[in-house]
Formats: structure tokens, C-alpha cells, sequence
């Protein structure tokens, strides 16, 4: 072999050499990425403090989310309390919890959408 093509041959195998060195480096980040936890629910509002907006905001907004009007929601939430066997969770309170179903109910809504309108998880919200 030529001096040039001793040249040509580590030029390649330099080249091979970083190729090989970026693509580790960005698959190393891929990788470690996926322990980078950060929350997907920002919202400033909670489900919780969402619901009690509709409860002090205008009447017909709250029938539009809710599909009901807000006695019918005391009401139905007091019998769900008292025959129903509905009841606060560790997290989540049970006018928060009739107020996901009302919602899904009356807007038909993936559970993505809920887990975003009401800032709580997927498990959480199927519960």
C-alpha cells in the first residue's frame, strides 16, 4: 500500500471512530433522560380548586362543564356521601371525584384530557 492510502484508511477509521463516539454520547443522553422526572401537571389551578372556580363562577358555566345545575351537584353529592359509599380518597376529595365523572360524563372527554383539566394521573383519574 501507498503512503496516501495508509493516509486514506486512518482518516476513515477516524471518522468510523467519532461517528461511533456521537452516536454513544446521544444515545447515553436519550437514556438518561428518561430519569430526568418532572411533573406534567403545572397547572395553577388543582382539580379541586377548578371545581370550587365553577362553584363560585356563573351558574351556566357550571352547568356547561358539569351538566347539571349546582344544588342538583350538592344534592347528588350528599346521597353519593350517604348511600353511595362515595368518599374522600387519600388525595382526592369526593366532590372532586363526582365532579371528574360529571365532567367526563357531560364532555365525553379522553383521560388525558382529564388528568390535564384536573392535574392528577392516569390512574388516578380511571379510579
Amino acid at each position: 500500500m501507498t503512503p496516501e492510502q495508509n493516509m486514506d484508511i486512518i482518516h476513515l477509521v477516524g471518522l468510523a471512530a467519532m461517528i461511533l463516539l456521537y452516536v454513544t454520547i446521544e444515545c447515553t443522553k436519550k437514556y438518561t433522560s428518561c430519569f430526568n422526572k418532572m411533573s406534567i401537571h403545572t397547572s395553577i389551578l388543582s382539580g379541586e380548586q377548578w371545581v370550587q372556580e365553577l362553584l363560585d363562577g356563573h351558574d351556566e358555566r357550571f352547568y356547561n362543564k358539569m351538566g347539571m345545575h349546582q344544588p342538583i351537584f350538592h344534592v347528588l353529592l350528599v346521597l353519593l356521601k350517604a348511600d353511595g359509599g362515595l368518599h374522600d380518597s387519600r388525595y382526592v376529595t369526593a366532590r372532586e371525584q363526582l365532579a371528574t365523572f360529571l365532567h367526563y360524563a357531560c364532555q365525553g372527554l379522553s383521560n388525558r384530557a382529564l388528568q390535564e383539566r384536573f392535574q392528577r394521573s392516569g390512574d388516578t383519574i380511571s379510579k
